[in-house]
């Protein structure tokens, strides 16, 4: 696993960012998350077009392609039209042993890749211990594992990616809204494909920073929307 380290902050909310998520129709409150109070930042994401982790122009190949949820494989989460995250109960492991042995050496190795109609496209870094991967592994593991189990075999981090990459490319109507601090935030309920639901925290919680496109965080929560 990734080791955790330290990067410097940027705060503060980018004025032409809430214009654009205006322009482009998105619902904008000043309501902000209070569960995970970390701040995007820091230096700017890689870019490239492909939509989950492909060719990594900064620090060389990354994950093999997949839609929605990120890492290896196919895509192995849908959205629906109230913007529901389901979770196969059996599927591979995302995002793969080789793609996280990649954190080791660069905190800025891309994860996965994920298309959004609000800003583009964003990604979730391996990070540090405030975005990313890392983060998310640090913080919220047991809070995943909850999620899955009892419900076939998934990982913690299948279930993490399949919800972030269901969200981001299919949002339910109305999101993101504004988090506050140049941050926007994506919210949506979870089940899994026998139709149950989560034993605890039935609801994702996605935020991103719309400074510099990257996954912050993503946990499980008990109340839906953000």
């Amino acid at each position: 696993m990734p080791r955790t380290r330290q990067r410097s902050v940027l705060t503060g909310v980018a004025a032409v960012v809430a214009a654009g998520l205006v322009a482009a129709g998105i619902a904008l409150t000043t309501q902000r998350s209070g569960d995970d109070p970390v701040l995007g930042g820091g230096e700017p994401a890689v870019t490239t077009t492909v939509t989950a982790a492909g060719p990594d122009t900064t620090s060389g190949p990354d994950a093999t392609s997949g839609t929605g949820g990120g890492g290896t494989g196919s895509g192995t989460g849908q959205g629906s039209p109230d913007g529901t995250v389901t979770i196969t109960r059996e599927g591979p492991d995302l995002p793969g042993g080789s793609v996280l042995a990649r954190c080791d050496t660069d905190s800025r190795r891309v994860v996965a890749r994920y298309d959004t109609a609000a800003l583009g496209e964003v990604v979730l870094q391996c990070g540090d211990s405030g975005q990313g991967y890392e983060h998310i592994r640090v913080r919220h593991t047991e809070d995943w594992q909850d999620v899955v189990t009892g419900h076939g075999s998934r990982d913690w981090d299948d279930a993490m990616l399949t919800a972030v990459g269901t969200v981001l490319g299919s949002p339910r109507s109305g999101y993101p809204v504004d988090a506050g601090d140049g941050k926007v935030c994506y919210a949506a309920p979870v089940r899994f494909d026998d139709g149950s639901r989560p034993d605890a925290d039935p609801f994702v919680k996605v935020i991103v920073s719309a400074t510099t496109d990257r996954v912050i965080t993503a946990y499980p929560t008990r109340t839906d929307g953000c």
